[in-house]
C-alpha cells in the first residue's frame, strides 16, 4: 500500500509541476517556433510551404521617394547621387543588403519585434499568439498578407521540431518524478 500511496503521490506532484510551468512552457516553445521561422525567412528566404517569397521590386519611382529611408548617411548620398529613377531594390543595394531574394530585412526591426503577442490560458491550455509586437511590425506583417499569406507561420517541419524537443522536455518532467 505504501508503494501505491507513494505513486499517488508521484503522479500529483507531476501534475502538478506540469500545471504550474504550463505558460512557462508554451512561452518557451513560443519563442523556439519564432526563432525557427525567422531563420527560414532570413536565411532560407522561404514560405512555410518552402516557396520562395520572391524578388525584390526593380519598379523605378523617382529617387526623392526614397530619401530618409537609409540605414545610414553614405547609403542615403548613394541614392542622392543616383539615377533619378530607383528601385526598392536600388535602395537595398545602396544600403549593401542582399537583392536577390525577399527575406523582410531592411533594418531588422520587423524581425526583431515579431514574437509573442498575447498568452491565454484556461482551466486546459495556454493559447500563445505570435506576430508583431509593435504597432510598425504588425503593420509590415499584414501589408505582406495579400501577396505572401501570413509570413510568419511555422512550416510542418518547424512544428515537428518544436513539438519533438517538448515532448523531451516532458519526458524529464516525468522522470525526474517517477525515478
Amino acid at each position: 500500500m505504501a508503494d501505491l500511496n507513494n505513486l499517488i503521490n508521484q503522479f500529483n506532484g507531476l501534475i502538478s509541476e506540469m500545471i504550474s510551468t504550463r505558460e512557462q512552457e508554451s512561452i518557451v516553445i513560443a519563442k523556439d517556433t519564432m526563432a525557427l521561422i525567422r531563420n527560414r525567412i532570413q536565411n532560407d528566404k522561404v514560405d512555410s510551404n518552402g516557396q520562395e517569397f520572391g524578388q525584390y521590386s526593380d519598379a523605378v519611382v523617382p529617387q526623392w521617394m526614397l530619401y530618409g529611408r537609409s540605414l545610414s548617411d553614405g547609403a542615403e548620398e548613394k541614392i542622392k547621387k543616383g539615377d533619378w529613377f530607383q528601385s526598392y531594390s536600388d535602395l537595398r543595394e545602396a544600403n549593401n543588403l542582399q537583392t536577390d531574394a525577399i527575406d523582410f530585412t531592411f533594418s531588422g526591426d520587423t524581425m526583431r519585434n515579431t514574437g509573442i503577442t498575447e498568452v491565454s490560458n484556461t482551466n486546459f491550455s495556454t493559447s500563445v499568439t505570435l506576430g508583431g509586437q509593435t504597432t510598425r511590425a504588425s503593420d509590415i506583417l499584414g501589408y505582406q498578407e495579400p501577396r505572401h499569406g501570413n509570413i510568419i507561420t511555422p512550416s510542418d517541419a518547424e512544428i515537428q521540431l518544436v513539438r519533438e524537443a517538448h515532448e523531451e522536455r516532458v519526458n524529464k518532467l516525468i522522470q525526474k518524478f517517477l525515478q
